[in-house]
């Protein structure tokens, strides 16, 4: 029986954070866009960035200044079965709210170029 993805970790910038589950990547490349033409419809194609969604646990001595959007950095993520991204222009689109909630932080990153690595 083959193993499926059920736990990813991340390093933003160099630093491992906890992530509850439901962490999702998409991977940036082409993507069809619908062209309609009287009554058929054809397609093109566009650039579509790739996505991290992550929600991060803000865990004693770690700084939530550390998530504002700035600079590009280094992303990683990895599966436990063994795959793992690693993404050197990943960027924060938004400041993230911290709850009270374990200090869960939902953040999105963004990313032109990546670098896949399978185990």
């Amino acid at each position: 029986m083959a193993q499926s993805v059920g736990i990813l970790r991340i390093w933003w910038m160099g630093t491992q954070y906890d992530v509850i589950k439901g962490s999702s990547l998409r991977l940036a490349g082409a993507r069809n866009v619908t062209q309609v033409a009287g009554y058929s419809a054809h397609r093109s194609q566009e650039f579509q960035p790739g996505e991290v969604k992550a929600t991060p646990l803000l865990l004693r001595g770690q700084s939530l200044a550390t998530f504002t959007p700035s600079a590009e950095g280094e992303l990683q993520v990895q599966a436990d079965t063994g795959q793992s991204w690693t993404i050197p222009d990943a960027f924060i689109l938004d400041a993230p709210t911290m709850t009270d909630d374990g200090g869960k932080m939902p953040i999105t990153w963004n990313f032109s170029t990546y670098q896949e690595l399978i185990g």
